[in-house]
């Protein structure tokens, strides 16, 4: 019947997720894949400078849904989230609503679209990946934070000779709390930098900051990628990028050290450039990338280096 159960473990030291996810391909006796996740996550933030740990997150979650194929290349997804996060040791400068202390219960429905012609999900030579999902959380469905998620991203891979691999790559997302929910909870902003969006940035960094200097994440984001990917040997390949990107705050404040409030507003793109070293595994390639900035603040690095498993995109 081919059920399928399958566990995923992410580990660094700052974060350490567990995945079980359970598929059923027959739903209700029809060929409609039924997925159930069971997350549990720890994470932790930690200042730039001193690296003091700014604050805490443990995460308990259950995600069950469907999705229907419409053709060979587009698919259709619905799912329901519910999550418990337990947010502490949260320092002054990082709460930006009343939810980002205690436990708060997040109960959630997440319908997406996805366009995929790729000739190989963890190679891609040719093809187009991209999608819209968008994120609902409401009291109908008894959650205490109410919200609304919009993203969208496509990426585009093309073989420009034997060895050489052109992969663009741009997301964006919105969001917006209504009800009782001015600005979102911690767990739900959006965050930037680190080894999958930014390069020159190290993890979560990229974006407004409190007083101190330290992200605070916003409800609005964009990032785009560029790569040339070589291929040197059967399992070496070299990666020379072009990242971009931000993050914003458009209807938010922060306090400043003398009680004085001011709105975060942004519209600048932050670029970095950098290269990078891939050595292929039957999972995909183990990367290392350096990344640096091209138009860096006073005060910020020069670069960063980021450690990871599969592709940026």
């Amino acid at each position: 019947m081919n059920r399928q159960v399958i566990l995923r473990t992410e580990l660094s030291s700052l974060e350490q997720r567990y995945l079980v996810q359970y598929l059923e391909p027959w739903f209700l006796g029809k060929p409609l894949p039924l997925s159930v996740f069971f997350l549990h996550e720890q994470k932790k933030e930690l200042n730039i400078d001193d690296r003091i740990t700014r604050y805490r997150l443990k995460r308990y979650a259950v995600t069950a849904g469907v999705e229907k194929n419409i053709n060979s290349r587009m698919k259709v997804k619905l799912y329901y989230d519910f999550s418990l996060v337990e947010t502490y040791d949260v320092q002054p400068d990082v709460i930006l609503s009343k939810e980002d202390e205690g436990t708060l219960a997040i109960s959630s429905i997440k319908p997406s679209l996805v366009y995929d012609t790729r000739d190989d999900p963890f190679e891609p030579g040719r093809g187009v990946l991209a999608g819209i999902s968008l994120k609902i959380a409401s009291p109908l469905l008894f959650s205490e934070s109410y919200f609304v998620k919009f993203i969208i991203h496509g990426s585009a891979y093309r073989k420009l000779f034997r060895r050489v691999t052109l992969a663009v790559s741009a997301r964006g997302g919105m969001a917006y709390g209504f009800g009782d929910t001015d600005d979102l909870p911690l767990v739900e902003r959006f965050f930037l930098g680190g080894r999958s969006t930014v390069r020159g940035y190290a993890q979560d960094t990229l974006g407004p900051k409190g007083p101190d200097g330290n992200p605070t994440g916003g409800n609005a984001f964009f990032a785009g990628n560029i790569e040339l990917r070589t291929s040197l040997t059967k399992n070496i390949g070299l990666v020379t990028f072009l990242d971009m990107g931000n993050v914003w705050v458009k209807s938010a404040s922060l306090q400043d050290s003398d009680g004085n409030t001011a709105d975060i507003i942004s519209t600048d793109i932050k670029y970095t450039t950098g290269i990078g070293l891939r050595y292929e595994t039957p999972v995909g390639p183990l990367r290392v990338d350096y990344g640096f900035k091209l138009n860096r603040e006073p005060g910020e690095s020069k670069s960063e280096i980021n450690f990871s498993i599969g592709h940026a995109f």
